[in-house]
């Protein structure tokens, strides 16, 4: 039972890189091919460049069909089970407005930090950066719309939160796996999805991260909320730091991640702000 499990989680993470990648070219062979049929050689470059002009779209149409799958696997292997009042009460029970504003100074903390992490990547291997840098130009992320807020505030954190910090998770736990192994493997997955070197590094880390705030939470609500809030974070509220504070306070705020990361996960792992549990809910809590 434990193989199977294991090689569940496996078969997973291949199905989500098949789905994600095979979906882009279908995506571009039916554009394309639309294309062909209404307006001969021409419509198939007119269908490809209306494509990379609306790469928030594009992005939406790969993630829709695979948030669906997974999402409704994720319902019969995991919500039909514990019964859905049972997993919207735990979001109740769990989360309080403490713990909104610790996520808040947390995911500002962790964008921030990735910047030292950023600038030692560039200092070690400028051209990993350089060409990162080109993947995030070209990619849409700052061409802000109601578009831009689907593909990038909603379907990914969606999507990947349920396949990596939902499916994933749940498998290698039954496996009989330890918490720590199982967050560092689903952490390593989700930096591989990104197909990355630069982007893999601390994606893997934030995806550690977020395992641990599923298992602290006992909710998949929180880890799909912070990663909601850091792809804001590091799109539209980096861009308006960037156009508005001076260099030295940049810097300075980058500098003040790092306590104030260490203070985030402080506050939220001695639940400062929360009501006192009784005993025997910590214990369970802790296996």
């Amino acid at each position: 039972m434990k193989k199977v499990n294991y090689l569940t989680a496996l078969i997973i993470f291949a199905l989500t890189m098949l789905f994600m990648n095979g979906g882009a070219l279908l995506i571009s062979m039916m554009a394309m091919i639309g294309g062909m049929f209404l307006s001969g050689t021409a419509g198939v470059m007119d269908s490809y460049d209306y494509l990379m002009g609306h790469l928030n779209l594009y992005s939406a149409l790969i993630y829709l069909p695979v948030f669906v799958l997974f999402a409704l696997w994720y319902y019969f292997a995991v919500t039909e089970k514990e019964g859905i009042r049972r997993s919207f009460a735990k979001i109740k029970e769990n989360v309080y407005p403490a713990s909104i504003v610790w996520f808040l100074v947390a995911v500002f903390a962790m964008q921030h930090f990735i910047t030292i992490i950023m600038t030692v990547i560039n200092l070690a291997a400028p051209q990993l950066m350089e060409e990162y840098m080109e993947l995030v130009e070209s990619s849409g992320l700052t061409e802000y719309s109601v578009m831009w807020v689907i593909s990038t505030l909603i379907l990914p954190p969606l999507t990947e939160e349920i396949i990596f910090r939902g499916l994933i998770m749940k498998y290698l736990r039954r496996a009989g796996a330890c918490f720590v192994v199982v967050n560092l493997i689903q952490a390593v997955l989700f930096g591989i999805f990104h197909m990355n070197l630069v982007q893999g590094i601390y994606t893997a880390m934030f995806g550690f991260v977020l395992g641990w705030f599923a298992k602290r939470y006992d909710t998949l609500a929180v880890p799909v909320l912070l990663h909601a809030l850091f792809n804001l974070f590091g799109t539209a509220v980096v861009e308006l730091e960037n156009a508005l504070l001076p260099e030295p306070v940049l810097t300075l705020v980058v500098l003040l991640s790092i306590p104030l990361l260490i203070l985030s996960f402080l506050m939220i792992h001695f639940r400062v702000g929360e009501k006192k549990r009784a005993p025997e809910i910590q214990q369970e809590e802790q296996l």
